[in-house]
Order: structure tokens, then sequence, then C-alpha cells
């Protein structure tokens, strides 16, 4: 060992170590001594050494320092080190590598411990002292020492005692800023209700409300002399109040774009102060504004730094001190500025990230910062100059030293950083993950020291405790709230923020207050929710639901910004103190209302409004306070309501009764319905791009903003359920006349969104697309006629019921419950046996009785509303089987998800498709067997021949369990040749059950008993599906899917793919399954492939197709996401098709050149161009689904029929063309619209009628008319602009043809010319079918073609199929799936 002395030295750690160990051993086994005494060719015989060294060849010269290294990641497995990571093969105590969980158990600390002092400092407390200090121990050493160490005095234990001391809900909207005064007694929220509201953090109370926004608050921001609050929206403004007084002091606007982020500087020379301001219009705005007047200048000192088209600033941060100023923008680059030469200058541009910057923050001492970038990376950045910036790259792919390896799923994901922070001494940097992961950095290494795991979702908030650099507080999307030990690495608090029927709120953003007793957080669902110390008890005298009946009150607003209180013409800080309401608009019993200010010492009988309709001086009717009442009377108040509201009222009454005349509702009262609290809708979801809502600290970036459309429809909401009337009803009535205002409404509102909108229809022929649209139409008319009818004991428990409850519909901003989720029988990728999981192409048994179960089941259970009268067994012949072939998929979101399949019945004889086909809807429901069953499946099942007293096993539940076959009889008598359930079986535990020949299997080993045997991989291979000839083209299946894995891989890695890669986020967007039925992504179909799930190849690319359906339902159909998904399915589908292709990158690269070719000159058209033509006729379809979808909205109840003369006799006086939407529905039915246009006309002159008739702006009635025009309004606009393109498009190949006619007949007659005249003729006989074709096809369908731009010999083959009449069959993987996919546009060559 000494001649290896040098070489040990410049070994490892654990190396040195080891060469250190070997002679000990040694001298412990005595053989230094036979070293000593013999020779050496005695020590170590040649043949000695051979004989261990050839049988053990594969021993490495390192395997003993290898089994070293291995030890110590196991051992921290059970049994923790203090130092996590760190191995040693000579520590001691919690190092050791011979420790055991018993030596390792709590140690106590003595109480002489506190009073000692090593080198003039308190000892340290043992690391495995889990016992928090007694705080008695603890002071009593400081009085004997006169100091003690902060983590003995306040150790990380105390905050465990930090609880939630209320929930408050107080804005409409989710709430996605919220901030404290430097004082901390004030909290400030900021919401998507366009309202900034001031709390008492103390007791909750509601101190104010700020109003003046016009749209979403985006940012809130208090200057450091705690004198003014300051808030920037996507109105493009920013609002400034003083703090005192709440008065309004400045509005400034200039941004042409939503505001993201807001501060103060915290730099002062002077009385000069400035506040920054960025906005999605790539601006840095300084804004220079005066301590001592409070005046702001009117033009910034302004930075534009967009380099190309559509680049945002997002997120910036100040420096300590405020002389320099990072910012974030979506093109990748971090921009510096420094304040301190007199007036803002730009000095650096950093370029190292190559994604977008969407997160920064500075330390709080020094001159570094943090930026997170969406590239994965987070950097450390410190100045090194003046203008130079050095960074430390923090890898969000690392990590801890011993920890597993990635699995392979893992080693796709690509990370992204979500938020960064540094904890208060600036010593760690964290940083949230979109794996919903924080990682704990050292800031001056950037070694990784923790990973934090806990969260379900992905983290935007991370806020570091004020003056303990031990704590963090971190919160995201899945509602936990975690208070982290960064020197342990451990969870100290957590809290879920569930809420009752609504699941959890995700929580949006959180802030400490300055002295670290307590921390307040907002939600998607507009509640506040304050945690801290102590006890809850001013907290207790607080309502749930805290509103000022001022707080949605219309506003009129002068050209500087500036608002008035329209009722009052006062400014709201100038109005008398309000009174409490809750979210319905009832007010609160004088006990609550003394907690308004100015109202504390007033006098119980004026502490309870009645309010009223006076006519004011121009005529108008508005509501008023008329008088106070008692608080005798507090328990029985009833509003008056104008006589228009009270005839609304009857007419209601009377519609009810007509409706539902088997039906008798109990009234509610004001007081009772007072007590029926509306739960609070999530917040309005920003529209644009794919990413999530950002939100957390101030200087956080939002980078979904509102464009001018969500402001209109903002101001103008429409409430319109997601789902049919039949199964989800929910009446105007409901709403207080008290709050209803022209644009917003204190009842929970569901605001429109740029990705909700009329659930298109889908189908896989034009035949049953429009024999599904008729079912549909007659089917609600006849739930329309009959929509109350239900059985006695439950008309009679409506009764008892008082006041009755609605059911709960999902709003497109509320969490959704698990009812709306797809099944899982829909989502699953692994194959079973049971339940059926149809797939494109199958050919299956079709059942009629148990079909005929299946709909008596959801009869029974009314789980949805069913036609009994329109199965298929009462439109044609259907035998008790039958055998059919799946040649169309679609599902709808009801709940529960239904699939509906079209199915084309085969000719026993010959085995091919016949004319006739039906559909059928079912779902998953327990306790119903399968109606469907594969044909190979049913055939194996005949060819065995089972016999009385055999034994079988059977699989549920993915195991195995045996039995004994009784005997064979029908299942029901009126079917005795049906093979359904015709087996009567004995389990081995004694219980008969009826069983299917395809449900139970032959034993193959011994005799075995009982059951819940898992079925192995292998078994469970034999009992799936095999793949026909042909059905994967020439190769194999095994051969094709890991050929489309490995092309998905890569296509994965692309940018544009991201959002495809995994299943849609449903925290982040919670209305993603009330409107997608079937989600699927790139990942699912990967597992899918992995799995062998799908049994064909046109079932793959069915599926891939999905992606950019669902992509153009849940978002704008023109939107950046749309046109991604639609590449991405067109190069997975190009790739599909081309099994010679082993390079998907090469498909992607040419699609994407094609892609950007947007127009296609007449020449292209004539060398075989594939052109689409739009169906001039769609418009009507769309307007019956307009309709349709009007008249499931509770506005149109006043318009639904012709206003009655008896009722309202004067109503013909005022209105002389009565209109209404019966009217114009029966007269696009008798097809009397010439174009959109009429219908548009019609439907204005309604809501022309309803304003003339009703010209109270506070009516209940001229709300509804606003909301109903509103939607409306932006609906019809699409319909118009398409029906418009279509006739275009139709007059250009009308002249197109006859251009090409007259050119033909010029021409002179020649061989040559005759042929390319009958070529010309049958392309543009084609042309001709086709376009026939295409203006049947149902223009409200959602998928739409997906290759547009495909190979001259693919358009050739389409267009030939097309204009032949027929589609190949479905197992042809390219054109097959084209023929099958719904609403996919017919397709000619010219």
């Amino acid at each position: 060992f000494r001649s290896n002395s040098c070489m040990v030295l410049k070994k490892p750690y654990l190396d040195r170590e080891l060469y250190y160990l070997a002679p000990t051993v040694v001298l412990q086994i005595g053989w230094v001594v036979r070293l000593l005494a013999l020779s050496r060719r005695l020590l170590w015989p040649i043949r000695g050494r051979d004989a261990l060294s050839l049988p053990n060849r594969h021993i490495a010269p390192d395997h003993l320092l290898q089994i070293c290294k291995q030890i110590g990641p196991l051992l921290d497995k059970e049994v923790p080190s203090c130092v996590p990571g760190v191995h040693s093969l000579l520590g001691s105590g919690r190092q050791s590598m011979l420790r055991t969980a018993k030596d390792c158990d709590s140690v106590r600390f003595k109480a002489s411990s506190y009073a000692a002092l090593h080198r003039g400092r308190p000892p340290e407390r043992p690391l495995n002292c889990k016992n928090p200090p007694q705080i008695v121990k603890v002071h009593r050493g400081r009085e004997l020492t006169g100091v003690q160490r902060f983590s003995s005095i306040s150790p990380v234990s105390n905050y465990e005692h930090m609880r939630l001391h209320r929930r408050i809900l107080g804005h409409l909207s989710a709430v996605y800023c919220i901030a404290f005064d430097r004082t901390g007694l004030r909290i400030f929220t900021g919401s998507d209700d366009c309202l900034v509201k001031i709390w008492s953090s103390f007791d909750g109370r509601l101190h104010s409300t700020l109003r003046g926004h016009s749209a979403e608050i985006t940012d809130l921001a208090v200057n450091y002399e705690n004198t003014l609050i300051a808030a920037g929206s996507c109105d493009k403004t920013i609002r400034v109040w003083c703090l005192r007084t709440c008065a309004p002091v400045a509005v400034l606007q200039g941004h042409s774009g939503s505001i993201t982020s807001l501060q103060f500087s915290p730099f002062a020379k002077g009385s000069k102060r400035y506040m920054l301001s960025t906005g999605t219009d790539a601006t840095v705005c300084f804004w220079q504004w005066d301590v001592h007047n409070i005046n702001f200048s009117d033009r910034p000192h302004k930075f534009t730094e967009r380099p190309r088209p559509g680049v945002q600033t997002v997120c910036s941060s100040f420096s300590p001190g405020g002389m320099f100023l990072a910012t974030g923008s979506t093109d990748d680059v971090i921009r510096i500025y420094y304040v301190g030469s007199g007036s803002p200058e730009k000095i650096s541009e950093l370029h190292e990230h190559t994604d977008k910057v969407d997160s920064i923050q500075f330390c709080h001492s020094g001159e570094r910062f943090v930026s997170g970038s969406r590239d994965g990376t987070a950097r450390i950045w410190k100045l090194h100059q003046r203008q130079q910036w050095r960074c430390i790259l923090l890898n969000m792919s690392a990590t801890l030293p011993g920890a597993e390896p990635m699995s392979e799923e893992e080693s796709y994901f690509k990370p992204k950083v979500t938020m960064v922070a540094w904890d208060r001494h600036d010593n760690t940097v964290i940083t949230a993950v979109n794996n919903h992961l924080l990682k704990v950095w050292n800031s001056y290494t950037g070694q990784l020291l923790h990973i934090l795991k806990g969260h379900e979702a992905e983290v935007f908030v991370l806020e570091p405790h004020p003056f303990d650099p031990r704590i963090i507080l971190s919160a995201g999307h899945d509602g936990n709230v975690f208070i982290w030990d960064l020197l342990r690495g451990t969870n100290t608090q957590h809290y879920f923020n569930m809420i009752e029927g609504q699941g959890h709120g995700a929580v949006f953003d959180c802030k400490f207050t300055p002295d670290g007793q307590r921390f307040a957080c907002t939600d998607s669902h507009g509640h506040l929710l304050i945690f801290g110390f102590g006890s809850s008890k001013p907290y207790e005298k607080l309502p749930d639901q805290v509103f000022f009946h001022t707080d949605y009150r219309p506003l009129i607003r002068d050209a500087n910004g500036f608002v008035l209180d329209e009722q009052t013409q006062q400014a709201p800080h100038l109005m008398p103190p309000p009174f409490l309401v809750d979210v319905d608009g009832n007010p609160h019993p004088p006990r609550y209302q003394r907690l308004v200010p100015g109202r504390e010492n007033i006098a119980s009988e004026h502490l309870v409004p009645q309010l009223g309709y006076v006519a004011t001086s121009d005529g108008e009717v508005v509501e008023q306070v008329i008088s106070q009442q008692t608080a005798e009377h507090e328990e029985v108040t009833i509003r008056r309501s104008s006589l228009l509201d009270e005839a609304i009222r009857q007419l209601q009454e009377q519609q009810d009764r007509h409706n539902q005349p088997e039906t008798e509702e109990a009234p509610v009262s004001v007081n009772d319905r007072a007590d029926v609290q509306s739960p609070p809708n999530v917040g309005l979801r920003r529209s644009g791009q794919v990413e999530g809502v950002r939100q957390m600290h101030q200087n956080a970036p939002r980078s979904q903003m509102a464009t001018e459309r969500d402001l209109q429809a903002w101001r103008r909401r429409v409430v319109v359920p997601e789902l049919p009337p039949s199964s989800y009803s929910h009446t105007s009535s409901e709403y207080s006349d008290w709050t209803a205002d022209a644009g917003i409404n204190l009842q929970p509102s569901t605001p429109l969104s740029s990705r909700k909108r009329v659930r298109r229809r889908l189908s896989s022929s034009e035949e049953e697309e429009e024999e599904n649209e008729e079912e549909e139409e007659k089917q609600q008319s006849d739930e329309e006629e009959k929509p109350g009818k239900k059985s006695k004991e439950k008309t009679k428990k409506a009764k008892n019921k008082s006041p009755r409850r609605p059911k709960a519909r999902p709003s497109i901003n509320r969490e959704v419950s698990n009812e709306f989720r797809p099944s899982p029988w829909i989502t699953d990728v692994i194959p079973r046996k049971s339940p059926f999981v149809p797939q494109m192409g199958d050919e299956v048994i079709y059942f009629r009785q148990g079909h005929e179960a299946y709909v008596e089941a959801v009869s029974r259970s009314e789980l949805y509303p069913i036609n009994l009268e329109k199965q298929p067994w009462r439109k044609m012949e259907l035998r008790d089987q039958e055998f059919v072939k799946i040649t169309g998929i679609k599902y709808e979101v009801c709940p529960p998800t239904l699939c509906c399949l079209k199915l084309t019945l085969i000719d026993h004889g010959t085995g091919k498709i016949t004319d006739k086909s039906f559909s059928v809807k079912y779902h998953d429901m327990p306790d119903v067997i399968d109606f469907l069953v594969l044909r190979q499946s049913y055939d194996e099942a005949l060819r065995r021949n089972w016999q009385p007293n055999d034994r079988f096993r059977s699989v549920i539940d993915d195991a195995w369990w045996f039995g004994t076959i009784v005997c064979q009889e029908p299942y029901q008598p009126e079917y005795p040749d049906s093979l359904f359930q015709c087996f009567k079986v004995r389990w081995d535990n004694g219980e008969t059950e009826k069983l299917s020949p395809w449900d139970v299997e032959p034993i193959q080993d011994d005799e075995t008993e009982g059951g819940g045997i898992p079925v192995t991989a292998d078994e469970m291979k034999e009992l799936m599906y095999k793949p026909l000839p042909g059905e994967w083209g020439e190769r194999s299946r095994d051969e094709e899917c890991e050929r489309i894995i490995a092309g998905i891989d890569h296509l994965i890695t692309v940018e544009i793919a991201a959002p495809f890669s995994g299943p849609v986020d449903l925290i982040q967007y919670p209305t993603y399954c009330t409107v997608i039925a079937y989600p699927t992504d790139l990942g699912t179909i990967r597992l899918r492939l992995i799995n062998r799930f799908y049994r064909r190849l046109s079932a793959l690319i069915w599926d891939a197709r999905y992606i950019a359906h669902n992509a153009r339902t849940f978002n704008e159909p023109r939107s950046k996401i749309a046109h991604s998904a639609k590449i991405i399915t067109n190069v997975l589908q190009k790739f599909v098709n081309n099994p010679s292709c082993t390079d998907i990158m090469e498909i992607y690269s040419a699609v994407e050149d094609m892609d950007e070719d947007d127009e296609v000159s007449l020449d292209k058209l004539t060398n075989f161009m594939l052109l689409v033509i739009p169906d001039r006729d769609a418009w009507k379809e769309q307007c019956k689904s307009l309709l349709n979808y009007i008249f499931t909205c509770e506005d149109s109840e006043p318009f639904r029929q012709p206003v009655n003369p008896q009722n309202y006799p004067d109503y013909h006086d005022i209105i002389d063309t009565p209109m209404d939407f019966g009217t114009v529905k029966r007269t696009l039915e008798e097809d009397h619209y010439e174009n959109p246009v009429e219908l548009c006309k019609d439907t204005r002159l309604i809501f022309a009628n309803a304003k003339a008739y009703t010209p109270n702006k506070r009516s209940k009635i001229y709300s509804m008319t606003l909301r109903l025009s509103a939607f409306f309004e932006e609906r019809i606009r699409t319909i118009i602009s398409e029906y418009k393109t279509a006739v275009k498009s139709n007059d250009r190949l009308r002249r197109s043809q006859r251009f090409r006619k007259k050119m033909q007949q010029q021409d002179q007659p020649s061989a040559p010319t005759r042929s390319v005249s009958l070529v010309h003729f049958q392309l543009t006989s084609a042309a001709r079918a086709a376009l026939k074709t295409q203006e049947k096809v149902e223009s409200t369908s959602v998928t739409k073609s997906t290759s547009a731009k495909v190979s001259v010999p693919e358009r050739a083959g389409r267009s030939r199929s097309s204009s032949s009449g027929h589609s190949s069959s479905d197992d042809d993987s390219g054109s097959k799936g084209a023929s099958s996919t719904p609403g996919t546009k017919e397709a000619f060559v010219l």
C-alpha cells in the first residue's frame, strides 16, 4: 500500500477510505504475520490465484469499491443519514454505515445545554433531536447567557400551529392577486370580476371596494410609503388609489396591451419615485411620481422591446435598492435597466435562455437575481461589472446523488420552470418545476440540496417567510398549501383547500404578513383564506359571504378614465356606507351590518334595507332604498317588486304549470332563499395561448390575457347551461332583482370563453348525421313537452322540500366533479377482457337482449334521458343477435360520457357490409353485461364444446375465478336461440350466476379451486384480440408499433407538440372534460402502442385525428393551438400511413413547409391540387343548433313564445312587429329564410322589442336581453362569415368551370385534345359530385380534414374514392380513416 500512496491521494474520497480499510482487515485476520514469515512464493501461489481468477473473470478490478458505493443509497432508504447524499465508510452516528434505526432514535437535549456557550455561542441542537425544545428552558438559558439561537427560540415545529382562521367568499370570479400593506393590517385582493377589495387581516372585515377597472385584475402593488395601492388590469390601464381615503389618484393609460406586472421601485431620490409596469405589448413603462403631492406623470418613460410580432414582456423584478430592474420576455431575452443615473436606461440584454423567460426574482440583498425559463433551466445571475452579468446554471433534470434512475416515461419529460424564489437570507434558491416538484439549490454553488415532493399539480406560488430563512410556502392548482423546512427538506404544515360540494379550489396567490404571523391565500372560486397563529375568535363574527350591495353597480366613465356610480352620480369613495349582502344579493342581519365601516354605531332599525323601485325625473325606474326595517322583522324580510317583475313571475309560474303538470313545488320565501346559497363559480378563465394562467408574486407573469372579445363577453355575460336541459335546469327566477344590473350580476354567472361553444355533433356518415339530428330534435321537442314526468314518490319528496335547490350544473368557471370526467374504460391504455372498448373497424356480435337490459337499467336509474321509442329495434327488424361492423364512433358529454356507435350489418353468407345500419348509445355501467362482443372471441367460444359439470375459469378484475358449468339454458324465453348469458354456472364458493360462452375459459393447468389468482401477462395476451392479416399493413403489429413509438418519441421533442405530449391538466382547465368527451394525446397513444392496445391500424389513426378534433373544439378553430394540433395530427397520420418511413422529422419538415402556403393559385389547381369547397347551406344547421342552445338558456325563457296580449294589453300598442324565438325556429325549419342575415334580423328584432317595451335598465328582463343578445351576436357573426365565404367559393368555382368550358369549345378537335377533354370531363364530374356531397355535410361537425395538403398520389386516390360514391374498407389504414372520420369535408380534384 505504501507504493501506491501517491495514487491513493489522487483518488476520490470513498476510494481513499477503502484503501485505508483494506490493511485494517488484513491485520484483523492475521495475514500480516504470514506476510512476514513466509516467502513471496508461499504468500500468493500462482496456482491459487489462477484458481480464483479463472471462474471469476466477470469481477472488475473496482468490484469492492462499487459494492461500497451501492451500500450508502440503500441504507439511506431504510435509515436516513443526517446529511442526505453524503456517504462515508468511516462515518459515525447517523453517518455510520453500521447505523440502525434504533441507534438513530431521538435523543434528549439536556436543560443545561441551553445555558452553555461554545466559543461564545450557544451550541447547536443535534439533528437527531426530533422533539422541539421546551420554550421555558430556552428562555431560561437566554437569561443566564444573554444569547440564544434563533432555531431554539423559534423552532420550525412552531409553524405546525398555523391554522386556517377563515375562508371568506368575496368575489364572483377567480382571485389571482393578493397583497398586504406595509403594516400587515390590510389585505388587498384583485379578481377577475374587475374589483379590488380591501380587507382587515385581523378580523377579516371588508373595508372597501375599489371600482373602476373594466377587465380582470392582473397585479397589485403597494408603495413603500404605504400610502398608495396600484392595480393593473387586462383593460390596459393602471389605477392608483389613496389608501387613507380610497379616492382615485391616477388612471394611467400608456400600454396598448394587458398589464402583466406592476411594482413600485424602492429607489428614492428626493421626492421623485418610480412605478414600473410591463405589458403584453412588450413595453416597459417607468411612471414617475412625486411623493409630496402624489402627482403621476401622464407620459411614462417607455421602452418598447418587440424584436418580432407577438413578443410579450411577462415578468419583472427590482433589485433591493431599486437601482436595477430585470425583465423577462417571451423572446427568451432578459433585459437589465439601470435607474440610478437620473432617468432609466437599458444596459444589458442576456440571451443565455433558449425559451420564454416567465419568472424572475432579485435576491433580498445584493446584486443577484434568478430567472426561470420554459427551456427547463434556471440561472442565478450576479453582477460582475457594470454591464456584465455571470450566471450559474440550474438544470431542472438534475437529481440527488444516489437517486433512482429515471424511468422511460420520465426520460421523455421536458421540464419547465414555473416559479422561482429566494429564501430570506439568499442562501438557497427554490424552483418549481412542471412535474410538480420543488427543488432547493445552493445559490452560490448551484448544488441541488433537496427535492420537495407533495404537490399533485403545477406550482405557481412560492412565498418565502419575511424573516425566517428556513421557511417557504408553496401552493398550486391542486389546492394544496405547504409550509416547507428548507434545512431538512421536509413538510412542516399542509392544508388542502377543499370546498364543500365543489371539490377543491386551486390556490392562485399567497402572501405573508411582514411580521410572519399570518398569511393569506386566494383561490379559483373567489375565496380569501386567512391563516395564522393564535385564536380564530376575531373571525367568527364574520359571515361566509361578504359583498357590498354596490359592488357590481354600473359606472359612468369620463374621458380620463375616472368613474362615477351611475345611479347616485357620485364617486364610489364618496358614497354612503353600503350594506353587507351575500352572493345572491340578500342583505345580512343587523349584527353583520355593523361590520361595515361607518355603520358600527347606527341604530338597529337602520341596519336592514328595504328596497323598492322609484321613478326618476327622466322617467327611468331605478332601485333605491325607500325605508329601513327594524331588527324584529329581519326574519320575515319581504322585498317589494315592480309590477313588471311581478308579471314576469306570474308568467314564469304559468309556464312552469304548463310544462310540469304533475310536479308541485313549495313556494320559496325570501328568507328561505337566503339560506340556499348558490355555490360560487370559478373565475373567468383567460383565453389565448395554451399556457396556463400564471400567478404568484408581484413580479409574476400572466401568460394568458383577455382579448377585446373576452372583455366584451365579460361586460355582457350570458348565463347558459353546459348540459342539455333535461338533465340540468336552472330558472332565471332564482336571481335577485336587488343586485341585477345591465352588465354584472351578483349571482355567480357563466361568462363566455373562447373555449366554450355549442357542442357540435359528430357522425360517421352523412346519412347518420341527418338521422341523428332528426332524432335529437324530436327528442328535444318531446322533452320540452313533458319535462316533468317523474314517479309519484319523487313528486312527494319534491313537495316536502322547501326550498328545492336546483341541480348543480357545471359552469365554464367551476371545478368539475368526477361525474363529468371521462370514464376509465374510455381513457384506459391497457387492453382488458372487459368492458368492451370499441375501436374503428371492429367486427362484433350485437345482442339485442343485452342492449334492452342496458336501456332498462338507464331508465330505471334515470342516469340520463333516453327515448325508448328511438331504440334500433323500434326502427328495423333486429334478430336476437346480429353480425355488425363498427363504422362510426363518437363520444358525448352527458354525464356520463356516452359512446355512440354506428353499426353496419354484415351479410352472414358473403361476409360483406350491407347498406343497412343502426346506432346505439351506451356507457360502461356496473352490473350491466356487455352486449357487444368481438367476433373473434365469439367464434373461439363457439369452437369449444362445453358440457355440464365441466370446470372453467373466468377473468374478473384481472384475476382468475373458478367454477363449474351447471347447464345451458336461454337467458330469456323470448330469445331461445341466443347465446347471451346462456350458461348457468356455480362458482367454487357456492354462488350461481349466468355467464356467456365467451366469458369462460378452459382450465389448462391442474385442478384449481377458489379464485383471485392474478392473470399473468402471457395469459392476458392469449385472451386479447389477435390481429388479422392486413390490419397492420405488410408488417406485424409488434414491428409497426415499435416503428410508430419511435416516431412519436421524436415528434414529442418538437416545440409545437409540447401541449399534446400528455393529458390536459384538468386542474388548470377544469371545464375541459365538460367540452371534450374523448381526450387523447401523444403520450396516451404511445402508451397504448406499448401495451398493444389497438387492434388495427385504423383505430390508431382514429385516435390520432382526435387530437386535432379536440383542439379545435376546446379552442378557437383558427387559434394557434388548433393549428399546431392539425400539423401534429397530419404528420403522425402520414407517418403511420407510410410503413417504409422511419424518420418522422422528414415528414414534419415537409408538412411544415407545405403549411406555409396559404393561398393556392389557379395554376396549382390545374395540377391536381386538393380543393375543399365550403357548404353554402351549412348555416341552416348551424342556426338550428344555435337556436336549440338558446332554448336551453334560462335567459331565453320570456322570449320563447309570443307575448300574450291578455297578460300585457298594451304590448301591441308599443310594439309594431312582435317576434319570438319560437317563430324564428319554426320559420327556419320550414326553410323560409334565404340566408342567415334574414334570421339575424328577426332575432335582433326580438331584442329590440324587449328593450323598447322594458326600458328599465335595472329590470330583470333588460339584463336578460343584454346577456342573450351578446351571446347571439358572438355566435351569429361566425355563421354569417362562413356563409359569405362559402358563397364566394362556389361562385369562383362556377366561373372557373365556365371558363374551362369556353376554352375547350374554342380548341380545335384533335386526338390529344379529345383525350385531355375526356380527362377534364371526368374530373369536372367528380368535382360536381363532391360538391353535391359536400352540401349535405353537417357544418356543425367538429372534426375537419387534417390532411389538406397531401402528396399528388394521395390526392388522386382520395378524389377517386370520393367521386366513386363509396369508401374503402376499415381495414385500410390511410383512406379508411379519412372516410370514417366524423365531419370530414369531401374533396375533389380540378
